[in-house]
């Protein structure tokens, strides 16, 4: 089976999706607050009862088990399907990043409740200012007694509103050490700010001031926490990827529909050879995204010793050129659809702004450029010295900024 393919069960798996999907309506903004955390919490269970949720999860927890192809072939279809509901958020990037960091008590606690539905999580990385790099943690875990108190601030909490507990990343004060912590979401010393972002998707931002009742899940070295985090992060930029890829193949769809039913000066748009060469170019850069994609995704499948060297730079190049080609199809959906296209009412205008939130989130093209050429110069040296750089750089200033006694 070529890298390229889908395999039978996928196959099963992306028609039994695209099949559901159809019959559900291009979402539109909800009203309130309210409106959207009760429609969200109904398609979720929808989502367990289809199996989805489990697919992630090991099936020692009630999973699934499955491989990153078929994660993706399952993102691909809820891409196509506009769904807002935070799949890959959740089940992708925090849901697996437990089952790869927590003690046995804590996974055998949470993983089945995450594979039925019953319970959500949501990843606490990105810091004011930071930007895409998960590097920069600001926050501070304070030891108090047997307890931990968790002070500082999360920005682009994806899922954030609707989850019931939260993996936190953050630096123990008082060492070098860097910590990863799983904090139920509404407690003690908790302050959130509700968004939805440009298409949608619901986010949060997070203030923590002494918030307590976290449990510490893995403690080390800056970088084999940070290490820990980017591996769980391009598994899920390489999902938001395949996102991605849908929901471009649905927007070129809907505009060579447009094109093909408009008439200009007695014939349909799509009969002018310039629109036909536009629309050829589209096709075959979404097809070229699709199949760099899919071939990133069987790279998880390898045992090699270099194997995660190797997911992190084809992660990265997949997600720049899938970045750039969401821009274009975008740019071309609206510029071939005139202003209709920028309406609530017409559907490509939903594609539109998700293919424009889609160029950033987990990073734009200039970001994981750099990464591509730090994994290719060396970046097991590169990327440690930049850690060690940001932690004594925080270190410095703090001791400096200290009141003197």
């Amino acid at each position: 089976m070529s890298a390229y393919t889908l395999d039978a069960q996928q196959e099963m798996l992306a028609d039994s999706a695209r099949n559901y999907l159809s019959r559900r309506a291009t979402p539109k903004h909800d009203a309130t607050q309210a409106d959207r955390q009760s429609n969200e919490a109904a398609r979720w269970a929808q989502m367990a009862d289809l199996g989805w949720l489990a697919l992630p999860m090991s099936e020692a927890f009630g999973g699934l088990g499955g491989s990153m192809a078929d994660i993706c072939a399952l993102a691909e279809e809820l891409g196509r399907g506009l769904v807002n509901e935070p799949y890959i958020a959740s089940a992708v990037l925090a849901g697996m990043l437990l089952a790869d960091v927590a003690p046995q008590s804590v996974r055998n606690d949470w993983l089945p409740a995450l594979a039925d539905g019953s319970r959500r999580l949501a990843l606490a990385a990105w810091e004011p200012g930071a930007r895409s790099d998960w590097t920069e943690v600001n926050t501070r875990a304070t030891q108090d007694g047997a307890d931990w108190r968790l002070d500082g601030n999360k920005v682009l909490v994806l899922g954030g509103t609707g989850a019931d507990g939260l993996l936190v990343s953050a630096k123990i004060s008082g060492s070098s050490d860097f910590a990863l912590f799983l904090l139920p979401a509404g407690g003690p010393g908790q302050r959130w700010v509700a968004q939805i972002l440009f298409d949608g998707q619901g986010a949060a931002e997070l203030t923590m001031q002494a918030a307590t009742g976290a449990t510490l899940l893995y403690r080390g070295e800056p970088s084999a926490v940070l290490g820990h985090l980017e591996v769980a992060l391009d598994r899920a930029t390489l999902a938001h990827c395949a996102d991605t890829v849908g929901a471009m193949a649905r927007a070129f769809a809907l505009t060579r529909e447009y094109l093909g039913t408009r008439s200009q000066f007695g014939k349909p748009i799509a009969a002018n050879q310039v629109v036909q060469h536009r629309l050829v170019d589209l096709f075959v850069e979404i097809e070229e995204a699709r199949s760099l994609m899919r071939m990133t995704a069987s790279l998880y499948a390898d045992t090699g010793i270099d194997k995660i060297a190797a997911q992190r730079r084809h992660v990265a190049a997949t997600k720049a050129f899938v970045a750039q080609v969401a821009r274009h199809v975008w740019e071309e959906s609206v510029q071939l659809h005139g202003a209709i296209g920028m309406t609530q009412e017409y559907d490509v205008g939903a594609y539109v702004k998700r293919l424009a939130l889609a160029v950033n989130l987990y990073g734009d093209a200039t970001f994981h450029l750099e990464r591509v050429a730090c994994s290719s110069l060396d970046s097991s040296a590169i990327r440690a010295l930049k850690v060690e750089e940001k932690v004594t750089a925080n270190h410095h200033k703090e001791t400096t900024s200290a009141p003197s006694s």
